[in-house]
């Protein structure tokens, strides 16, 4: 045998030696979906919303999604009755952690029904943003989600969130812009700005200016010191709500406290 047939087969052996290199499964993720309980959960859709691959989980609850680019990733795992979960995982160049989703089942709202159980959450600070997500009426995106998403058009943001619809806009800054609508309700959506109306100074905002982002898609969901902001001047039916929370804001406050 040569010297080069030799070394060749030094490293395939050395390679099926390898414990790490055998086991490693580069743009691979693997985990389980249940619920709050610690019961299994079936056919739940997993999916990365960066790169747009799915998959669904098996009777087991466990599910794995593959090729995936490496780099930050947003995993959600939805299921209809259930409260979305999100999770950021960064994909390197051997495999990720199991990840464990645990979803909430979701009480549906009639129209004659008033949800109160977040309206002690702070209306004007960031603070009241991890309030009302902890109460899991709504759907929210903090700082890590939205870096994730690596978003350049405004609809980008809300890429994956169910309740909305992509719509062609016009932006002063960058030209054509995609934002988003309801199509839930009353099918409209109105905007807040750090808990208040936009202001001349959010004209410009941008997405990578934007670290928080709550959805309420139905009026009955939004909370009791917003609800003015999802009911427009002169219309007799109030509309879903998304709102924002601004870098500068957010900072500006942080500034104020100390």
């Amino acid at each position: 045998m040569n010297r080069v047939a030799s070394l060749l087969l030094l490293a395939v052996v050395a390679l099926l030696a390898s414990p790490a290199r055998a086991t490693a499964q580069p743009g691979v993720v693997k985990g389980i979906v249940t619920d709050t309980g610690g019961r299994p959960l079936e056919n739940v859709e997993v999916l990365s919303i960066s790169a747009k691959r799915s998959t669904r989980s098996g009777r087991d609850g466990r599910f794995t999604l593959a090729r995936l680019p490496f780099g930050q990733q947003l995993i959600m795992a939805r299921l209809p009755g259930y409260q979305p979960s999100e999770r950021v995982i960064r994909m390197l160049d051997t495999a990720s952690p199991e990840l464990t989703f645990r979803l909430r089942r979701m009480v549906q709202a009639l129209d004659t029904i008033r949800i109160v159980s977040h309206d002690g959450c702070a209306a004007y600070d960031i603070t009241g943003f991890e309030c009302r997500r902890r109460a899991g009426i709504g759907q929210f995106r903090g700082a890590d989600e939205l870096t994730a998403l690596h978003s350049y058009f405004w609809a980008d943001m809300f890429e994956g969130l169910p309740g909305l619809r992509r719509e062609s806009a016009r932006d002063s800054t960058i030209g054509q812009d995609w934002r988003v609508a309801s199509t839930t309700g009353w099918r409209c959506l109105m905007e807040g700005w750090n808990g208040r109306h936009k202001t001349a100074a959010d004209e410009n905002i941008r997405p990578d200016q934007i670290v928080a982002l709550e959805h309420f898609d139905s009026y009955e969901k939004v909370p009791a010191a917003y609800k003015r902001l999802a009911w427009p001047n002169g219309q007799d039916k109030p509309c879903a709500l998304a709102m924002y929370w601004t870098r500068d804001f957010v900072e500006h406050e942080a500034k104020r406290r100390r």
